[in-house]
């Protein structure tokens, strides 16, 4: 896709070393398409993490509002195959980068800068801000034909990111809401072990280190 203008290209037309590829939903790769992905890239792999209380209540949301659905399959949450695709990457010593949204939110600038520096792109102003492109259809004109016509014209899961205009901070966070959210849900032990992992990948030395990280590097020092 041409961004500026929402044009579809052929991937034949693309140079090779021009364009970015953006796969959000981890769970919708085997492992032998991430490999081929990863066998093709010319810069490090970002994968981006969350707390998973908040990436699973924000699904769930989601889903209630698409089809009633109280709770999703623990495989969607994609922790699975985010670890999973991340273990490949150390096993085959390929370069990859880890970015905490929560860093991300608290430092635009800053964690914009380094993570520009990981992948070997040029510093470029401004990255954090961007105009809203509410009628931007992200989704491929394949996927496009199987939705509903409501989401055709307002898909729940892309909605937020296309209104937004720039990085924000998180707003305050009720935990114990939250975490009832995800109890009723069912999926109380599934995401104490994604909380496991996501502290795992929070310890990599792969983690673009924010504000965030850098203050708790200063605490285990002291």
């Amino acid at each position: 896709m041409e961004v500026t203008s929402g044009e579809r290209v052929a991937l034949a037309d693309v140079p090779r070393g021009s364009g970015l590829l953006m796969k959000e939903m981890s769970f919708q790769l085997s492992e032998a398409q991430f490999a081929q992905l990863v066998g093709l890239a010319t810069a490090p792999p970002i994968f981006v993490i969350c707390d998973p209380r908040l990436s699973t209540t924000s699904r769930l949301r989601i889903v209630r509002e698409l089809n009633g659905a109280q709770t999703f399959p623990p495989f969607e949450s994609g922790w699975q195959s985010l670890r999973e695709q991340v273990e490949l990457c150390r096993a085959r010593d390929i370069p990859y980068v880890l970015v905490d949204s929560d860093d991300l939110r608290a430092d635009p600038a800053g964690v914009t800068a380094t993570l520009m520096a990981a992948v070997g792109l040029p510093s470029v102003g401004g990255l954090e801000n961007w105009s809203p492109r509410p009628g931007l259809q992200l989704v491929s004109p394949e996927v496009g034909e199987l939705m509903s016509d409501v989401r055709k014209g307002d898909d729940p899961f892309y909605r937020k990111v296309l209104g937004s205009s720039g990085i924000q901070p998180r707003g305050e966070v009720c935990w114990e809401r939250e975490e009832a959210a995800i109890a009723a849900a069912g999926l109380a032990d599934d995401v104490a072990k994604w909380r496991y992992w996501y502290e795992e990948m929070r310890a990599d030395p792969a983690l673009i280190a924010g504000r965030r990280a850098e203050r708790e590097n200063n605490a285990d020092a002291g």
